[in-house]
């Protein structure tokens, strides 16, 4: 079936582009750790470079499915702060061989393609935007657009830490990446941005807060 070879090729090749980048993978490997032949990738995606932005879309589409956003708000305020970092924490630190996402935007960012607008588009712009609703609730209706960008971007970074200085943590702290830690880990982040918002909301609705 044509859909079967189309995901085999997907599967054979997320991790290559993560092992490799864009530039070095090579699609006679992508094709033979498929089992498939090397025309099935212009077939189905006319090129490398296509096929790495659909590697890109597949990849997403599996891990926010994975470690989707709370769609509905718990009652209690750190116990949907707690569920979203959860989300993202589980979304950044994914290690499993189907949870390659975390490795090949490290390489975007670091190298970028032009795969990568394509992703901020598509991925990023909606989920900062969903998470950016959420953060909202915890600033109060008098916070401006760029008070509310701030604190998103803060909550991310948070999280997004854990990712991009691995090799820093796991010298100093190796601990943070035992599977046990991950639930202090969360609390503590969303604990921290909690109290950080709090204040923040303090000083908006005080007069004391900048656009």
């Amino acid at each position: 079936m044509p859909d079967t070879t189309r995901q085999a090729l997907l599967d054979a090749a997320a991790p290559v582009f993560a092992e490799q980048g864009l530039q070095l993978a090579r699609v006679r490997d992508i094709a033979a750790r498929a089992g498939v032949n090397l025309a099935a990738i212009n077939y189905h995606f006319g090129g490398k470079e296509q096929l790495y932005v659909e590697v890109l879309r597949d990849q997403a589409r599996r891990l926010i499915g994975r470690h989707p956003l709370p769609a509905a708000a718990p009652p209690d305020p750190a116990a949907l702060l707690r569920e979203v970092v959860r989300s993202l924490l589980g979304r950044f630190l994914a290690a499993d061989e189907h949870a390659l996402l975390p490795r090949l935007l490290v390489r975007e960012m670091l190298n970028p393609t032009p795969a990568l607008d394509l992703m901020i588009d598509e991925v990023s712009r909606p989920q900062f935007m969903q998470l950016s609703a959420v953060v909202s609730g915890f600033l109060g209706p008098k916070a401006g657009p760029e008070q509310l960008r701030r604190a998103v971007f803060s909550l991310l970074a948070q999280c997004l830490f854990y990712l991009v200085a691995q090799p820093l943590v796991r010298r100093i702290a190796p601990q943070s990446y035992e599977p046990e830690e991950f639930e202090r880990l969360a609390a503590h982040i969303a604990a921290f941005s909690l109290a950080g918002l709090q204040a923040q909301r303090a000083q908006i609705e005080g007069g004391r807060g900048h656009a």
